[in-house]
């Protein structure tokens, strides 16, 4: 193989794993007194998109996306808990180091017809303490989706509570503004309930600022 055809094939192989790199962003790590990874939104020119096919947009529900996000970090020994809600996906749960932040948010980006992965990760719990922590955190998540089921305020919202190491995190759809903050406080109120996460989205009000027609 002559030199030039030698340099011809390395450039084609650098091109392919630059152009894969793109679909994969950094997980950042929080700032501040927080311990846990916060992160990382992806613009939807990242991701994989709605298939198009003969001109219509093949939308993905989110069920199967969520299924097939659970499936994929479960063959990946990805052990978090995930949640799809309007094509967002959330993952939830502790992590040995940023490389395996990284690890899940790169498994995660291929699911087909995903916008944006956000995630919120704790460091893992000591081996000492770590029976301890899950059993108090299953406790807690008890007590919480016990209260919710029992305020009828909240009755009609799609709310999934996940706790890690004493922190409540809520993900889901709240009808309004109202039911939201009644979630909130719930799970504030709750004895031994360190901190709580909002990742609860509340429907755009109608635009009732159209012009009528003479």
């Amino acid at each position: 193989m002559s030199d030039k055809t030698c340099r011809a094939v390395l450039a084609a192989i650098l091109s392919a794993l630059l152009a894969g790199c793109a679909l994969y962003p950094a997980v950042q790590v929080a700032g501040g007194a927080m311990t846990g990874y916060d992160a990382a939104r992806l613009a939807d020119e990242y991701m994989p998109r709605d298939k198009v096919e003969g001109g219509s947009v093949d939308v993905i529900p989110d069920s199967q996306m969520q299924r097939r996000l659970r499936e994929r970090l479960a063959l990946n020994d990805i052990r978090l808990s995930a949640h799809v809600i309007d094509a967002k996906a959330y993952l939830i749960g502790q992590v040995s180091d940023r490389n395996q932040a990284d690890y899940a948010v790169r498994t995660a980006a291929t699911v087909e017809g995903l916008k944006s992965i956000t995630c919120k990760f704790y460091p893992q719990a000591r081996p000492d303490d770590a029976a301890r922590d899950a059993a108090n955190d299953a406790l807690l998540l008890r007590e919480v989706t016990g209260r919710f089921g029992k305020t009828r305020r909240l009755h009609g919202a799609d709310l999934r509570v996940e706790v890690v190491s004493a922190h409540a995190i809520l993900v889901g759809r709240a009808r309004d503004y109202g039911q939201k903050t009644a979630a909130l406080a719930i799970a504030a109120e709750t004895s031994g309930v360190a901190d709580v996460v909002d990742y609860i989205t509340v429907p755009e009000p109608p635009d009732d600022g159209a012009v009528a027609s003479k």
